[in-house]
């Protein structure tokens, strides 16, 4: 069976509409995530820095000895977003490749522009799945900055001001699944594994592999999982769903298997 884009289909699709309609009309706020602002040093320890200074679309992001300037000062957002002097860093024409460069660019909202901090120290771009890279393991100055597959380097290390995590947000379950469905990263699911799916109400999107602390606010278990699939559901102020957990998973937390209880409140914790 080819990989799906989403492998889910949560206890949620089985819901009787008078129930859907019920749980649409009660409230649910998540405590947004604080953004937090400081340097990004990396390799030899020297500075995340916009090129010069510049704030023109297309400026060069690079890696440079630290000095504490603007150009080296870094807000981790809570839309996902890594700003330096009012604009966001940004990977060059959308790309989701190796190589591909960034660089300082009008804040969009874009795929392109979200980031995710971990807790082992990557910065990772969830669309294309892969780590902010200095070129060719270089310490020079204006050694420039790309995206590359994650492979633990020291050149796509960095110690980042993250945002503060531990929000409320619904975890849902899948519910059956048909024998040997692929999820989005093209496991196998085991509907008994800890794992899940990062939701669309989830900005950015946890990328594969990624490790999360998930507690269940009712009763305080605690489990962690790790991020192999993609959500399908879209955020919305009733819902801000941030997990598709296995069935196993959501059983062990405390949930109850029952498409008209298809969801816990739980806060979530990246560990990377």
């Amino acid at each position: 069976m080819a990989a799906r884009s989403s492998l889910l289909t949560t206890a949620l699709r089985g819901t009787p509409l008078l129930a859907l309609l019920a749980l649409s009309l009660t409230p649910l706020t998540a405590a947004p995530a604080a953004a937090a602002t400081g340097t990004v040093t990396g390799l030899a320890g020297k500075c995340l820095d916009v090129a010069g200074a510049g704030t023109a679309d297309g400026t060069p992001v690079q890696l440079y000895d630290c000095n504490g300037t603007g150009a080296q000062q870094w807000t981790t957002g809570a839309d996902g977003t890594l700003r330096a002097l009012g604009k966001c860093l940004d990977v060059t024409a959308n790309s989701t490749a190796d190589g591909a460069k960034v660089q300082l660019w009008t804040c969009t909202g874009g795929a392109n522009q979200k980031w995710t901090v971990t807790a082992a120290h990557d910065i990772v771009n969830p669309a294309a799945n892969r780590c902010l890279d200095v070129t060719d393991r270089s310490s020079a100055n204006g050694a420039r900055i790309q995206i590359w597959t994650c492979t633990g380097g020291a050149n796509q290390k960095w110690n980042a001001a993250a945002t503060q995590t531990g929000e409320q947000c619904w975890a849902t379950h899948y519910g059956p699944q048909p024998p040997g469905a692929l999820t989005a990263s093209g496991e196998v699911f085991d509907n008994n594994a800890d794992t899940a799916a990062t939701s669309l109400s989830r900005q950015p999107q946890l990328p594969f592999g990624t490790r999360v602390q998930v507690t269940n606010v009712a009763n305080g278990r605690s489990l962690t999982v790790r991020v192999n699939d993609r959500g399908t559901f879209a955020q919305t102020p009733q819902e801000p769903k941030c997990l598709d957990l296995t069935d196993g998973a959501f059983g062990r937390l405390g949930g109850v298997l029952d498409p008209d209880a298809g969801h816990i409140v739980v806060t979530q914790q990246v560990l990377g």
